[in-house]
């Protein structure tokens, strides 16, 4: 079972005489893991087309560029770190961003999709995914 850290944060300006009290829950090993799932440049490509939406392996294969068993792979990493969530439909595997991600990771990533737009390999990447979209999004898969 993780450790949970409890932090208690007292600032106090001498000018206003304020005091504020912040209290945070943080799960170290779960922030951990979700650090080190974004540590790699694929990972990150997939995170980035899956805050687009949902996409098939097949989908996130051909965008890629990248050989099935090595996206599979990261994606492991990403459902692992607890970001991602999966489901079969038929042969295929489907995957989005965890719904129950809390809100201060959903907003880490909105944030960070905004950096993570100005890379090229990025705007390469959503091109193709856009080009090669063959199925609209939550449709059934018949992708690959």
């Amino acid at each position: 079972m993780p450790a949970v850290l409890t932090l208690r944060i007292v600032l106090t300006h001498r000018k206003l005489r304020h005091t504020i009290c912040v209290m945070a829950h943080i799960v170290l090993s779960s922030t951990t893991k979700i650090h080190q799932a974004l540590a790699d440049p694929t990972r990150i490509l997939i995170l980035r087309l899956l805050l687009e939406r949902e996409l098939c392996v097949c989908e996130i294969v051909a965008a890629l560029e990248e050989p099935q068993y090595k996206v599979s792979r990261h994606l492991a990493v990403l459902k692992n770190a607890g970001l991602v969530r999966d489901w079969r439909e038929g042969s295929w595997m489907h995957y989005e961003i965890l719904q129950s991600l809390p809100a201060e990771w959903r907003n880490a990533l909105q944030a960070l999709k905004v950096v993570w737009d100005e890379s090229t390999e990025v705007q390469a990447v959503l091109w193709r995914v856009q080009q090669r979209a063959t199925r609209p999004p939550g449709a059934s898969a018949s992708c690959c």
